[in-house]
């Protein structure tokens, strides 16, 4: 590549910033930095009604905690700013007033009530419908309209015998003619631009090499392309990144995938691990590796190696690459310090109670940790810090009979004696207390995780034990056989 690679990302801030937009700013990021090149922001704002600030910080803290610096952007300096799309509305003016003088667009007074029944109409006879408007009007109707107010928008006429044809960096190539393409709206009648034609302007000034984006927008590229060509500007290159849907091959809903980026923060994602999944929707290393840091897939990203077929958001993939990252790809100090939030979070401790017991917390951390999906999960080992949590009543009814009962009574008398209440004293003693009974150790450690911990998985029964403390551990033995045996009575 002889020119310098730029790239953009430009999100409006009408809604939250989701996985696709996330995926779209990830893929211009890593071509960027593969190729040495320049990653730019753009925040399209030219919906004034329901664009917010709001938004916009949304935006900026999904890509910072991704790891998606920008090179120039509303807050960095930069040579072809304004950043903010409602900032430029005076150099989108001028362009339009070029194509004016060139007589190829034209003042629409259509009202929307209008063109809203005209495209009613040619649907209901299953008809091709694309506005045009050119000369619909006699110039006695045209003033009558300018002085009833009606604010006319400017439409670009577009050739009916033009044939468009541009080239996909994945799809390959693409052809429309004009006459399937509608005379399309550049300048709203309030005055703002459309996206069709200040994406173009802002493109071309902000000198964009290759536009990667969702393949949503491919319909827009030929409008687009006649827009290039009406200025005589050169095109850059086009790359429309394929669909995600969910494993029912169904679009993304606010359940599944499409939801706040920083939803993910929020639940205990590791931000490293949401990157490496969001890279491998729709792009390949080639081999097997899937497991990459940032740097390993800037390394290895390339256009050609994406699939143009609609990729699957598999979110069990992305739980267990999470807890990938959370087992091997973070530090042990790392980790406690991302976690504590959602300890607290959780409300299983106070900050205070922390400070005077730092050191069993972080041990139950620790213990928890390979089971993690998320951190927000540490909310389930609820029962390291309270007596006061929920049994799973579907499974205490599973380990409640005579047999169990009875095994854990006696076991019990073996714990009471013991001098050191530690995971292998505990576990040494449960093994020789099942050989003498002859039984497997599993028909013993079952149960007793249900009686102390109320669930049937976690982390290993004696390290847990050994932090719940023998005290804990015999009032909760004692109060499910009071319970067993008070039924039973």
């Amino acid at each position: 590549m002889n020119k310098e690679i730029r790239v953009r990302i430009a999100p409006s801030p009408t809604g939250f910033f989701h996985i696709g937009s996330a995926r779209t700013a990830l893929y211009n990021w890593l071509f960027a930095r593969h190729n040495n090149g320049k990653f730019i922001l753009r925040i399209e704002d030219t919906d004034v009604t329901r664009s917010s600030k709001e938004m916009t910080k949304i935006i900026f803290d999904a890509l910072n905690w991704l790891g998606l610096d920008w090179d120039e952007g509303p807050d960095k300096s930069g040579d072809y700013g304004p950043y903010f799309q409602s900032e430029r509305k005076v150099i989108y003016n001028e362009y339009a007033q070029k194509l004016i003088g060139q007589n190829k667009v034209y003042w629409c007074f259509c009202t929307q009530e209008e063109i809203e029944k005209e495209r009613s109409e040619c649907f209901s006879k299953k008809l091709n419908w694309q506005h045009r408007c050119h000369n619909k009007f006699a110039s006695d109707e045209i003033e009558k309209r300018k002085k009833s107010g009606i604010p006319p928008a400017l439409r670009f006429a577009v050739p009916l015998d033009k044939k468009i044809v541009f080239n996909d960096l994945i799809h390959g190539v693409v052809e429309k003619v004009g006459a399937d393409i509608e005379d399309f709206v550049i300048i709203k009648s309030d005055g703002m631009p459309t996206y069709n034609f200040a994406c173009v302007i802002d493109d071309h000034l902000m000198k964009i090499s290759h536009i990667i984006r969702g393949v949503e927008h491919i319909a827009n590229t030929p409008k687009q392309r006649l827009l290039y060509e009406a200025f005589n500007f050169s095109m850059p290159e086009f790359a429309h990144l394929p669909v995600i849907l969910s494993t029912d091959k169904k679009k993304l809903s606010k359940r599944l995938g499409a939801r706040s980026v920083l939803d993910y923060k929020n639940e205990g994602y590791i931000p490293e691990a949401l990157v490496n999944f969001l890279a491998l929707l729709g792009w390949s290393p080639g081999g097997d590796e899937e497991i990459m840091d940032p740097k390993r897939i800037i390394e290895l990203f390339s256009l050609d190696r994406i699939n143009p077929a609609n990729a699957v958001y598999d979110e069990t993939k992305l739980e267990w690459m999470n807890n990938h990252y959370i087992i091997n790809r973070i530090d042990q100090a790392e980790f406690l310090e991302l976690i504590m939030p959602f300890v607290l979070g959780a409300q299983l401790i106070t900050g205070d109670n922390y400070k005077r017991n730092t050191e069993w917390v972080e041990r139950v951390c620790l213990l928890m940790r390979p089971r993690l999906k998320v951190l927000k999960d540490i909310g389930k080992a609820q029962y390291f810090f309270t007596e006061d949590f929920e049994y799973d009543k579907k499974v205490l009814e599973k380990y409640l009979n005579n047999t169990n009962i009875s095994l854990i009574k006696d076991f019990k008398m073996i714990l009471e004696n013991l001098r050191n209440f530690d995971a292998r004293s505990i576990e040494d003693n449960l093994r020789n207390f099942c050989t003498e009974k002859k039984i497997k150790p599993k028909d013993l450690i079952h149960p007793l995780r249900v009686y102390i911990t109320g669930t049937e998985a976690g982390p290993g029964l004696f390290e847990t034990m050994e932090l719940i403390g023998k005290e804990n551990c015999f009032k909760r033995i004692s109060r499910i056989i009071e319970k067993y045996e008070t039924r039973a009575n």
